[in-house]
């Protein structure tokens, strides 16, 4: 029964992340780039704003619509960027440490699991069952093969998407730094 919450609670955490980092976060970054610094060097400020902001779910366009929006006062502008860039460094990580935990508790569960199982076999009330040669140890071994095998595969999947899921998460913030730089250099050229 836990071992099935926890497995479900990892599969619930790894769809968000692959929501997270697959479709929200996600953007073509060179045409993004491209298309706002086009703008920005025919000063078209306006319409560069507008694209960041139709783009604005992509953490990369977020973080850069702080450079040109004009209700921002030039000194808040940095410290907008700042902040936008640490909200995108703290977004990647959410959930990835529940992700690591699960992979350490999944495991631990499925070998206590076994261990129950193992002394239910030797110390359980098997009533009539007991009566039939090898049937309290053949079900008590199955269950224990499975409560390991569920709590490997949990922590197998916790795992292998911690580790993708760490790499795309530090690509969508690199994406970030890569796309302000170049709007910063265009905007540095004009000035």
């Amino acid at each position: 029964m836990v071992q099935g919450v926890l497995l479900l609670v990892v599969v619930a955490i790894v769809v968000a992340r692959v929501r997270t980092l697959a479709f929200v976060s996600n953007i073509d970054l060179p045409a993004l780039r491209r298309a706002v610094r086009d703008l920005i060097e025919a000063e078209d400020w306006d319409r560069a704003h507008a694209v960041l902001q139709a783009a604005a779910p992509s953490w990369a366009a977020r973080c850069a619509l702080a450079l040109v929006d004009p209700e921002l006062e030039e000194g808040e502008r940095v410290a907008e960027l700042e902040e936008r860039l640490m909200d995108a460094k703290a977004a990647s990580t959410d959930w990835m440490q529940a992700l690591r935990a699960s992979a350490t508790i999944a495991s631990a569960l499925g070998f206590i699991g076994a261990a129950l199982q193992i002394h239910w076999v030797f110390n359980g009330d098997h009533g009539l069952a007991a009566l039939q040669a090898g049937r309290i140890e053949n079900e008590g071994l199955a269950k224990a093969l499975l409560s390991i095998a569920i709590g490997i595969s949990t922590s197998s999947l916790a795992l292998g998407s911690w580790t993708l899921f760490r790499k795309a998460a530090h690509e969508r913030v690199a994406e970030c730094r890569r796309l302000v730089a170049s709007i910063e250099s265009v905007i540095g050229d004009i000035e």
